[in-house]
């Protein structure tokens, strides 16, 4: 599966989960372009501050969840989401970011 970090995350969670088989992808400027280079392939998009929008989500086709390292999903365009049946997760950032090593 491939994750895509649109924020910045550790190299040992990196780690982990590809040691799980999971191919990971970790956003390194966070600019429009790097964005839209890797969601074309993403099938699991991962952010803490970055906003989730409707062309985001549109140019991600083989999306099919995105989780915010956080509360809340005031950043996200749910409604796009649901249109294009990607799933919408939440979760408190410490617990997505200490995951054992």
């Amino acid at each position: 599966m491939e994750l895509y970090f649109a924020d910045a995350i550790g190299p040992d969670y990196v780690e982990v989960l590809e040691s799980q088989g999971h191919r990971c992808v970790v956003a390194t400027t966070g600019t429009k372009k790097d964005l839209s280079q890797h969601l074309a392939t993403a099938e699991v998009l991962i952010v803490r501050s970055t906003s989730v929008t409707r062309e985001m989500i549109e140019a991600a086709p083989q999306l099919g969840l995105i989780v915010r390292a956080g509360a809340g999903t005031d950043t996200i365009d749910v409604d796009a989401a649901s249109e294009y049946g990607i799933y919408v997760a939440t979760c408190q950032a410490k617990t997505l970011w200490l995951l054992p090593s």
